[in-house]
C-alpha cells in the first residue's frame, strides 16, 4: 500500500512540474544594460574567505593544545590513554577541517 501511495505521491509531482521549465529565447542586452552587470568578487567575499581560514586556524591550535595536555596527561596516569588517543584523533579531525577551509577560502578569495 505504501509504495503505491509513493508512486502516485511521484506521479503527481512529475505531472504538476511539467510547465514549470519553459524558458524564453535569448534576450539581446544593450550596452547600457552591460554596463550595469556586476560580477566575481566582492570585499564581502574576500572578508568572508579570511574569516573561514582564521577559524579553521583557530580550532586546529585549539585542537592541538588539547591533544598535548592529554597525551602528557597520560605519560603521567597510564589510566588517561583513552582521553588522550581521543584528543589525538580530535587533532587529526580538526587538521582535516583546517586542509577544507583553507581550501574553500583560497576558492573563495580566487573567484574572480
Amino acid at each position: 500500500m505504501r509504495s503505491n501511495v509513493v508512486g502516485l505521491v511521484a506521479a503527481a509531482a512529475l505531472l504538476a512540474s511539467a510547465g514549470i521549465a519553459h524558458a524564453k529565447s535569448p534576450v539581446k542586452l544593450t550596452d547600457g544594460q552591460l554596463d550595469n552587470i556586476t560580477a566575481g568578487a566582492s570585499p564581502a567575499s574576500a572578508t568572508l574567505a579570511a574569516n573561514i581560514a582564521t577559524t579553521g586556524a583557530l580550532n586546529y591550535a585549539g585542537a592541538v593544545n588539547t591533544a598535548v595536555a592529554a597525551n602528557l596527561a597520560a605519560t603521567a596516569s597510564p589510566s588517561a590513554v583513552g582521553t588522550a588517543v581521543a584528543a589525538d584523533l580530535g587533532a587529526a579531525a580538526a587538521f582535516n577541517n583546517l586542509v577544507a577551509a583553507s581550501t574553500s577560502a583560497a576558492i573563495i578569495a580566487g573567484t574572480p
